[in-house]
């Protein structure tokens, strides 16, 4: 950490300029104690590292060592703040929510809480911090450091820790203290649990406004079909979904259906897939399948199949995607957003706000060549009608 108390109370700041001759003057002559429990904190002054204070003990609200890059970051982020005239102060404790966030921020009459995430902690741990800064009307803006992103051309590699950051504006910012560079990833539709189709966008630190944590990227292109294509014909090919997915294979059996050969109506690019971690095309198939037990042209209601998809849940053959800043959304967005390209694609017709008929039963291929070439169709057709998958939905 970069703050500390001094014996007689005042606080010392590791932020402030002191030359490294001075710092061994301070250690020399001073006693310093962390400003939340208390207790002794030593002076560390490195070649290697950054000067900071480190606890004798373990803290009361310390939950992990600092890291070099931690620290890094911490600081380049509070000086970045502090350089556009915003309020800033690092390190500052809170003690009705007993947190100190690594940079409080006061600005137009709202208050911030920026974390900067380096090391894996508890998912339950980040609920927790999230929460207390709700509850106490603090904006939490939880960065994630470049390290936890893998990227595949247009596909990323995301683990279950890396998901937990993405937030209510679709995205998951990056720092990397190394480039000082902030990056979104954006506009991310998975394609299982921890492989997602996404955007990229990187801001260099000393160019971006504050504003950029709570808006939305733009789309900068359109190569989300050409990658799903590529993708959904993987899925088509690949025995390793089946073999390690039996409650699939048994369903689409049961239905007289060859699992390599699902509809081509499922494993269709939505907008609000990210609630999912098990595949478009599995998920997809179990609600066709549904649809298709209703008889053409009776009237049904989204929540008729939206009981059946927390059937699905319960039964573990559906998995949610735990995310925990995402507030203003729901999984059953992703539902309505399936009934809307059904509705697009024709298999469905729209009668009411919320209730569909069916008009058509849903394409079965009957080989692999006839798979391939019917996907590449149906998604021109979707290219050819300008769906937006991103457009919200009512």
């Amino acid at each position: 950490m970069f703050v500390a108390l001094l014996k007689n109370g005042e606080t010392c700041s590791l932020l402030d300029d002191w030359t490294v001759e001075q710092l061994h003057v301070l250690r020399a002559t001073q006693s310093f104690f962390c400003p939340v429990c208390f207790r002794r904190v030593q002076l560390k002054i490195g070649k290697k590292r950054m000067s900071h204070f480190a606890h004798e003990t373990k803290c009361t609200i310390e939950t992990e060592r600092e890291t070099f890059a931690h620290l890094q970051g911490k600081q380049q982020l509070y000086e970045w703040l502090m350089n556009e005239n915003i309020e800033a102060e690092v390190e500052k404790y809170l003690p009705h929510i007993q947190q100190r966030p690594d940079v409080f921020v006061r600005h137009e009459k709202k208050m911030y809480a920026v974390e900067y995430q380096c090391s894996v902690i508890p998912s339950s741990l980040f609920v927790k911090r999230t929460n207390a800064y709700v509850n106490a009307h603090i904006v939490p803006i939880w960065l994630l450091h470049s390290s936890h992103m893998r990227r595949f051309g247009l596909f990323f590699q995301l683990s279950s820790f890396s998901w937990l950051f993405f937030n209510c504006y679709e995205m998951i910012p990056f720092y990397c203290p190394q480039r000082r560079e902030v990056s979104f990833l954006h506009h991310l539709i998975p394609l299982s649990k921890t492989i997602t189709y996404g955007e990229w966008t990187t801001i260099p630190l000393d160019t971006m406004s504050f504003s950029f944590f709570q808006q939305a990227p733009q789309r900068k292109h359109d190569a989300l079909f050409d990658a799903w294509q590529m993708k959904k014909k993987q899925w088509r090919l690949s025995p390793l979904y089946y073999r390690t997915n039996r409650a699939f294979c048994r369903i689409v059996y049961e239905a007289h259906m060859t699992p390599s050969l699902f509809p081509h109506e499922a494993g269709i690019p939505l907008r609000h897939s990210y609630w999912f971690e098990t595949p478009p095309f599995v998920w997809q198939t179990y609600m066709l399948l549904e649809m298709m037990n209703i008889p053409p042209h009776l009237t049904f209601s989204f929540h008729q199949l939206y009981e059946r998809m927390q059937y699905f849940i319960r039964q573990n053959l559906i998995h949610i995607r735990r995310l925990p800043l995402m507030t203003k959304s729901h999984y059953s967005y992703a539902l309505m957003d399936y009934l809307h390209a059904l509705v697009s694609l024709r298999l469905l017709k729209k009668v009411g706000k919320s209730t569909f008929q069916r008009i058509r039963s849903w394409s079965l291929p009957h080989n692999m060549e006839e798979a391939i070439r019917g996907d590449e169709q149906l998604l021109r057709r979707i290219v050819s009608k300008k769906e937006d998958f991103f457009t919200k939905r009512e």
